[in-house]
């Protein structure tokens, strides 16, 4: 029998993850939002129908051409330069076609003519894990010795500065994953031309950046509840 999955449910600190993501596509992008309608509104689904009018009420050309491959194309002559013998397609690994060695410093570059970072490098898991795990027992020992904390937690910032300053692990795998992340992140700078607008992608866009952002998969946004 298959399993009665129940929808996520939007409540408590939920409700304010939801506006923290809202706020930072809306700024990402330059949006400007209905704010009236947002708050009369009594599902996700009408939530994401005020940012989808909000993306159309930007300066935009209509266009119908596919946003994906055009970033896919972008994406693929920047790292042909870094790889000229590599055969780069969507399913091509990015460990193989960008050395550890130099691989801060490729990126870097590969951002300078991108135009925008794509934001692609994190430090090893299990070290993310760890700094994590410390944070959260700073937290506990403001409650008993806040000198120590405050302390620690200077440090800590400095720690993990360094750590995602240096960081060479790839967030995903294959160039095919890490356009995908360029047209949600950086929609309009992954089109050819930047001032154009594809209102069928709209949607999908959006789902994905707040999808991402909440840690939900975008099936399980769209089928979200209001507790």
């Amino acid at each position: 029998m298959a399993e009665d999955k129940r929808p996520f449910v939007f409540e408590g600190e939920g409700y304010e993850d939801l506006n923290d993501a809202l706020l930072s596509l809306e700024r990402e992008y330059k949006l400007t939002y209905d704010y009236s309608a947002i708050e009369k509104a009594n599902s996700i689904q009408e939530i994401l129908d005020v940012v989808y009018k909000s993306f159309l009420n930007l300066d935009k050309e209509r266009k119908e051409d596919c946003t994906s491959q055009q970033a896919f194309y972008k994406l693929k002559s920047v790292l042909q330069k870094y790889n000229e013998e590599a055969v780069i397609t969507p399913s091509s690994q990015l460990e193989t076609l960008i050395s550890r060695e130099n691989r801060i410093a490729t990126i870097g570059m590969i951002d300078g003519e991108l135009g925008f970072k794509l934001h692609v490098l994190r430090p090893k898991e299990s070290l993310e894990i760890t700094l994590w795990e410390v944070l959260l027992c700073l937290i506990i020992m403001f409650f008993f010795i806040p000198l120590y904390a405050l302390v620690g937690s200077v440090i800590w910032v400095f720690v993990c500065q360094s750590l995602y300053s240096n960081a060479k692990e790839f967030k995903v795998e294959t160039v095919g994953e890490l356009v995908k992340q360029m047209v949600m992140n950086n929609y309009f700078k992954s089109r050819r031309d930047p001032n154009t607008i594809n209102e069928q992608e709209l949607r999908k866009v959006v789902v994905s950046y707040l999808a991402d952002s909440l840690g939900l998969t975008e099936e399980e946004l769209v089928e979200a509840q209001f507790g």
